[in-house]
């Protein structure tokens, strides 16, 4: 939509907002919109609480003053809150005036929020792990456990008594009553394509609840799933009490993973001519360092797992160093083989940018001279968490190093 200074807007709220649902709008909704959309957000709840005792309509400048924003912030402002599912908009034309009303829904409660793989797909990724965990910690409820307790609460019954009048009122229930009201994110899937493919398979759609429906839908989404594969995966998932989501999960994530590693390229590249090693005494280190020089990132890391693919978050972290950093392939292969052998075989993803940055500023090119870095590395970055960060010490680093000499390593 596009909107005009001269518009004008109304605001309609169905229910307030309490204190739980501001911890999630600004914990869990604000890393995926930002701070400027739920801002308009809550300028716009206000303006609903003030329209419901003056019901005119007021121009858009209004918001525009009040938020110190411009027009194109204000609607691709807009664009997100309708995206999530906060607002709801309607506009009308009459004798050239643009009116818009503005529903705000509330956000979604703590379970349908977490139930929603699109959502949550988008926050494991807009927080780190850490931010993640103590945002979920921190919507966690504890009690007591009352299983050794003896339950004295006073029933109804035994504090309050009921008489009724002759021609009472009875007490009826009010439509004018405020009501929380809700959306859920919109998506837009090939459906019919989906239940087409699915009965193909001989798999009938009654096996799909409301609920099993909106899950596939949704990992489809996350994941790009496209609908005849879809349906071959929900066929493979199917049990006879009906579909297991795990497997299905598993099975769209090992897909995903797979077709994303043909957008990796760097890691499949070895080390150019120029920048190899040239033996002198064919020592077993420089021998070694030939090898490293003769391997794709990708190949090294296959050869660590026994033959196996490397994950695509390995490769990731690798092509990230190629890319980003511009190391050369060889220099990644002494720094994976270094990492590997200090990190329990697990790749720290902070830990090798701290030392790939520092060799990028030191323009090491070659295996040898990564290797000589090596023999007095000291990583002090404080970014790097504790049970992430290897202390690295000149002694443990020369054994080592001396395992590698060896091709031990």
């Amino acid at each position: 939509m596009k909107l005009y200074m001269s518009d004008f807007y109304r605001c309609e709220i169905f229910y307030p907002l309490d204190e739980i649902q501001n911890d999630i709008l600004y914990y869990l909704y604000q890393p995926l919109i930002g701070a400027p959309s739920v801002h308009l957000y809550m300028m716009l709840h206000l303006e609903g609480k003030r329209m419901k005792k003056n019901n005119s309509a007021v121009p858009l400048s209004r918001l525009l003053s009040f938020l110190s924003i411009n027009m194109i912030d204000l609607e691709k402002q807009l664009r997100s809150l309708e995206a999530i599912g906060l607002i709801k908009t309607y506009v009308k034309h009459h004798d050239n005036l643009t009116q818009y009303i503005f529903q705000l829904m509330s956000p979604l409660s703590l379970k349908a929020f977490f139930k929603n793989q699109i959502l949550t797909s988008l926050l494991e990724e807009s927080l780190s792990m850490d931010d993640l965990k103590r945002t979920i910690q921190y919507f966690k409820v504890y009690h007591e456990n009352v299983n050794d307790y003896e339950e004295v609460t006073a029933r109804f019954q035994d504090v309050f008594t009921i008489t009724h009048r002759q021609n009472s009122r009875k007490l009826k229930y009010s439509e004018d009553m405020p009501e929380e009201k809700t959306k859920e994110v919109v998506l837009d899937y090939d459906y019919d394509l989906f239940y087409k493919t699915l009965s193909d398979y001989q798999v009938s759609r009654k096996k799909l609840n409301k609920d099993d429906e909106k899950y596939v839908i949704q990992l489809a989404q996350v994941y790009h799933i496209d609908a005849i594969t879809l349906a071959g995966f929900v066929k493979e998932s199917m049990e006879s009490t009906g579909i297991n989501k795990q497997i299905l999960k598993n099975k769209i994530k090992e897909y995903y993973d797979l077709d994303h590693q043909s957008s990796l390229s760097e890691v499949y590249h070895k080390q150019p001519m120029q920048y190899q090693t040239t033996a002198h005494d064919n020592s077993p280190l420089e021998l070694h360092m030939k090898y490293l020089d003769s391997i794709t990132p990708y190949e090294l890391l296959k050869d660590k797992q026994g033959g196996k693919e490397p994950v695509y978050h390995d490769l990731m972290i690798v092509e990230t160093l190629m890319n980003q950093l511009g190391l050369k392939p060889a220099v990644v292969n002494v720094l994976l083989e270094y990492v590997l052998g200090k990190n329990d075989n697990r790749l720290s993803k902070r830990y090798l940018e701290t030392i790939g940055s520092s060799w990028t500023r030191k323009h090491i090119e070659t295996a040898m001279d990564a290797y000589k870095e090596l023999m007095h590395e000291d990583v002090t970055d404080d970014d790097i968490e504790v049970k992430e960060k290897p202390v690295v010490d000149n002694a443990e680093a020369k054994s080592l190093l001396d395992k590698l000499k060896g091709g031990s390593v």
